[in-house]
Formats: structure tokens, sequence, C-alpha cells
């Protein structure tokens, strides 16, 4: 697993979570100046959240495959359960606001909890893999 790869699925859940923590006007105002100004909630539950699940299991199954090469297996490498768990707060804050009127306040700290740990489990295995790399390099 490369760190490029995963460096794709954060950028994604990170774009995600910008437009739901307060860039969400702006791509509103952008889709207003088009002529799609019609399309505001549809972005938010039709595009956020199919965007953040896509990019949130695209880094949890390459902390997986990384998780199965480094430990063994992905149940004993604790990045994997990092990401697993922030990634999923983060979708549940992206969904939340949607479901549950008057939630958005809540919604918001889910998603900066949640992507706290994702981020913190993608720069975890990524440090990880770097020094497995120095070490398996110095060693040869």
């Amino acid at each position: 697993m490369t760190p490029k790869r995963q460096s794709v699925g954060l950028a994604g859940s990170l774009f995600v979570s910008a437009c739901c923590l307060g860039a969400g006007p702006i791509l509103a105002g952008l889709a207003a100046a088009l002529g799609f100004s019609a399309f505001h909630s549809i972005l938010n539950v039709y595009v956020l959240l199919p965007l953040m699940t896509v990019s949130v299991l695209w880094v949890v199954w390459n902390l997986r495959i990384q998780g199965n090469a480094l430990a063994g297996s992905a149940l004993r490498y604790p990045p994997f359960w990092s990401g697993l768990i922030g990634g999923s707060v983060a979708w549940v804050g992206v969904l939340l606001p949607h479901v549950v009127a008057g939630t958005k306040h809540v919604g918001t700290d889910l998603i900066i909890v949640g992507m706290a740990l994702f981020i913190g489990a993608s720069l975890w295995s990524v440090i990880d893999q770097r020094r497995r790399l120095g070490a398996s390099a110095r060693s040869a």
C-alpha cells in the first residue's frame, strides 16, 4: 500500500468535512451563480454523504491492507481501528443533521473528533510504514 493511495481517500474525506463544517455555503453560492441553487440540499445528502462513505471506506480498506502486511492481521494493527472508529464517527457527524433536526452542533463536534482520529490514524500508518521500510533498508 502506498501513502499516495491513502492520501486520495483522506483528501476526499477532508473535502467533505470542510463542506459540512462551513465550506458548504461557498459551494451553494457557486451553484447559485451557475443557476443550480436548488441543488444545495441535494448536494449535502446525495453528493457529500456518498463521497464521505467512499473516502472513509477507501482509507479503512488501505489501513486493512497495510495492517495485514505489517502486523500480520488488521485486527492487531492499531491505526486500522483508530481509522475505522474515527471515520465512522465523522460519517455519523455528516449524516446526523440530515436525519435528526436540531443536531447540527452535535454533527459538527462528531466531524471534528472523528476527523482528528481519522487523520491521526492515517498519519500514524504512513509514519509506521516509512519507519518499517527504513528499518528493512538498513538491515539489508
